[in-house]
């Protein structure tokens, strides 16, 4: 592949990944050697950690360095051709590159932090992966085992406080080693237990001498457990399911945050299109067939799209596999909005037995891994031959809020108003982008936008943050898309309060040859909590414009002018005739580019639900409406 750069953008060709910019440097003099802690035939921890990694076949480690770091870093100075590590310019970053990979290749990758302050910067993202089932290993240096409780620098012994202790709620477990012999067991039990079952981040604290001192073990060997964690139903269960789905006379099948955490994209389509039940997601879901399928109706919830909402209101039978009900996608679980459960029976699969019937009641629950109850509920089906006729009054009536839909939706995208209507962009950016482009939302007003209107072309493609939501997730995470899909374009549609949480991104993508596009809605606000002060509390805004208070008009750094003095290409955009241009060759450019869209601050996203902020009332739909079925 060529090189990404032009002679004024020096970048390594991205297939060399490996390649080392030149000759390791001189070692300077030194007043102690860590060959002095190693006896013969004895491994350091830091290599015990460097190569099960390698043996894991983890092909990135990205942190921030610090003193507590260092020792780990020790051992991949001589590994970098099989392992390459990437720095991005706060360790919150590598969190959030690590979670899309993952997200995208179904592989976790290794992270790392100092002491202190660099493992609570590693907070935020790592949240964001473990409510969002994403998985990766945080390693985070402490003091030394002889310098625990005694207060050193960034020891965090006071009262309650371990790093272990700390991480604990947001991680699926964090391990403590407390000598370099506990390495051997540490890495293949995190790695099985990121990977089995619900995915999920793992930790683990490392006291920096155990980096350098040293034992006389051998690296372990990768071993899967041994144990099936793909669960399934008996084929009784699944086929008493089958049947009472297909029937109903307005079934559907609704594809939750499992089905993508699984990739079970294929058994999805193979059951959809031999059933012929129409298949809507959670936004978690979205992505997991293509928009232009016959079957998808798309994401239903408090910003859904219409056909999917109305569906699931009418809806007499709903399988849902691998979704939460959450209040955002249940229209904050008020009747009629989306669900009318009960009198819709609702069949419940999850992987997590505590997810059923956390909600909503069920007519059947079944824990079952999703991957394998939709292969297994597509091969009853077949071998039973169960199924709809396509034609049926109730695929009918679904075509008829689709063009319902269409015909408000569709007019937006030649739209040339000034400032320019977020919907009108976001046409353009579904006509341009190629079937395979990643798409990462950022959190806010950007990534509602997303929610109704970005159509992906290929399942698997759409990455969001949904349980805790972090800004900055996609800003950055789009990286860690590049890393996945080095040949893909890889866009993040961010808020101008996003970006600038995290603008740094853009001076690692240019440092790293990571080829991104941020499309940047600014609108001088954090425009989604702005809109809910103008619904929920009469216009009441404050603290959520960007305001220049000596000359009180809106105010925003110039964007493209910060992607050049980091190195990468900026365009500011004012126009919507000017976007689809700016876009098809932003994709084009293999260089990092900053497209700075200014947008119109006082365009809402359509709801086509409610959401509700106990105890203010919920709002009412401003397109759509409630409808409850007795």
């Amino acid at each position: 592949m060529a090189d990404y750069g032009s002679s004024s953008y020096q970048t390594r060709s991205y297939d060399r990944i490996f390649q080392t910019t030149g000759p390791k440097p001189a070692a300077p003099p030194t007043i102690g050697s860590t060959q002095s802690f190693r006896q013969t035939n004895e491994l350091r921890g830091n290599e015990i950690i460097a190569e099960y990694l390698i043996k894991e076949k983890v092909p990135f480690l990205l942190g921030y360095a610090g003193h507590g770091a260092i020792g780990l870093l020790d051992a991949i100075y001589d590994r970098t051709d099989k392992i390459r590590h990437i720095s991005p310019r706060v360790e919150q970053a590598a969190g959030f590159m690590a979670d899309v990979y993952y997200r995208l290749n179904r592989e976790p990758l290794a992270i790392y932090a100092s002491t202190g302050p660099g493992p609570m910067n590693m907070m935020i993202a790592v949240a964001n992966a473990f409510y969002d089932c994403s998985a990766f290993m945080l390693i985070t240096g402490n003091v030394p085992t002889t310098q625990l409780s005694s207060g050193a620098l960034q020891d965090d012994y006071r009262y309650q406080g371990t790093m272990s202790s700390i991480f604990t709620p947001i991680v699926k477990k964090s391990f403590r080693a407390n000598k370099v012999e506990d390495l051997v067991k540490i890495m293949p039990d995190a790695f099985n237990l990121m990977r089995s079952g619900r995915p999920g981040p793992v930790h683990l604290d490392m006291p920096y001498n155990l980096y350098i001192e040293s034992a006389a073990v051998e690296v372990p060997d990768p071993a899967r457990h041994p144990t099936n964690w793909r669960s399934t139903a008996s084929d009784d269960t699944a086929e008493k399911a089958l049947d009472m789905l297909v029937r109903a006379q307005r079934p559907l099948i609704l594809a939750g945050g499992g089905v993508r955490v699984a990739g079970a994209y294929e058994e999805l389509k193979a059951l959809a299109d031999y059933t012929n039940v129409p298949v809507y997601s959670s936004f978690m879901g979205k992505g997991v067939m293509a928009a232009n399928d016959k079957l998808y109706l798309g994401v239903a919830g408090c910003w859904g799209e219409y056909p999917a909402n109305e569906a699931v209101r009418n809806a007499d039978v709903i399988l849902a596999i691998g979704a939460r009900f959450n209040d955002l996608h249940t229209g904050s679980w008020k009747k009629g909005y989306v669900y009318n459960i009960p009198p819709t029976k609702l069949i419940q699969v999850d992987i997590d037995m505590e997810e059923i019937g956390r909600n909503y009641p069920v007519e059947m629950g079944i824990v079952a891994d999703a991957k394998s109850f939709l292969g297994q509920l597509g091969r009853i089906a077949r071998a039973k031959n169960r199924k709809l006729s396509y034609n049926s009054s109730w695929h009918r009536e679904i075509e008829a809020w689709r063009n319902e839909w269409h015909n408000f939706v569709d007019p937006y995208a030649t739209n040339t108003d000034v400032p320019i209507d977020p919907r009108r962009m976001m046409a353009d950016i579904n006509r341009i982008s190629p079937a395979d482009t990643v798409m990462v939302d950022d959190v806010g007003n950007c990534q509602v936008w997303s929610e109704q209107y970005w159509l992906p072309k290929t399942p698997g493609t759409h990455m969001t943050a949904g349980g805790f939501a972090a800004m900055g997730f996609g800003v950055c995470g789009v990286l860690g898309a590049r890393l996945a899909r080095p040949h893909s374009p890889c866009v993040t549609i961010c808020g101008d309060g996003g970006f600038m949480m995290t603008p740094h991104a853009v001076a690692t993508a240019v440092e790293h040859n990571l080829p991104a596009v941020w499309v940047v809605q600014n609108n001088y606000a954090i425009g989604c909590i702005r809109d809910l002060q103008r619904f929920y509390l009469d216009s009441r805004e404050i603290g959520t414009s960007f305001v220049n208070e000596q000359t009180g008009e809106f105010w925003n750094p110039d964007f493209a002018r910060m992607a050049e003095a980091m190195g990468a290409r900026g365009i500011r955009i004012t126009h919507p005739d000017q976007f689809g241009d700016a876009y098809k060759e932003a994709i084009q450019s293999n260089r990092p580019t900053v497209l700075d869209v200014v947008i119109n601050r006082d365009t809402t996203v359509p709801l086509t639900g409610t959401w509700q902020m106990p105890p203010i009332p919920e709002a009412q739909p401003t397109f759509g409406q409630r409808r409850i079925r007795n």
